[in-house]
């Protein structure tokens, strides 16, 4: 086995390198990155496997160490102390304020759309659940729901102008300057 991958190593090896140096510039990193693969394919040594393509294997290994080196290279900044144990509360803030709106809005959509969205998205029912419960189709289920998603949007939208963060997740929301009915009047509504 020994006998075996040194041989493979001494035939693959300028070609492995060219592969490398193809995807990281350097000579001097290449070489490095080579290394790790050779390390790596002696402690398969150990391992007892049998590698029924050398070749493939050989590539694997050097796409990996690539990709880890990469990996390795990624910039990492540090998180400023006082932002670090932070984690906004969800009963309090912009998303508390903002989900008092919301029940007058639920409330404002059309029967159909409104049963099929209370039941999945507030008391958190899979769609086939609901559907059993309304006595109809998955699609219809999944058709009201996406209907009533989208016109829930909208009227947020039309309330507020809205701050998310890569998520999705409300960061901050600013009312626009008419009341809108939605929010019932509400003091968010200036």
């Amino acid at each position: 086995m020994r006998h075996q991958l040194e041989t493979n190593w001494r035939e693959h090896r300028e070609e492995l390198k060219a592969f490398i140096l193809r995807r990281v510039k350097s000579p001097a990193e290449a070489e490095d990155i080579l290394q790790d693969v050779f390390l790596k394919m002696l402690s398969s040594l150990n391992a007892r496997t049998r590698i029924a393509h050398p070749r493939a294997w050989l590539f694997a290994i050097s796409r990996n160490a690539v990709v880890d080196y990469f990996r390795s290279k990624r910039p990492m900044e540090m998180i400023p102390e006082d932002l670090a144990g932070h984690c906004p509360d969800p009963d309090s803030g912009p998303i508390r304020e903002i989900g008092n709106c919301l029940t007058p809005m639920v409330n404002s959509l059309p029967l159909k759309l409104r049963e099929a969205l209370v039941l999945a998205d507030l008391e958190g029912m899979k769609q086939q659940q609901v559907a059993d419960t309304l006595g109809i189709s998955l699609a219809a289920v999944k058709s009201r729901i996406l209907r009533g998603r989208s016109r829930m949007r909208r009227m947020i939208e039309d309330c507020c102008h809205l701050e998310l963060d890569s998520r999705g997740s409300i960061m901050e929301y600013v009312p626009k300057g008419k009341c809108c009915s939605s929010c019932g009047g509400d003091a968010h509504c200036s």
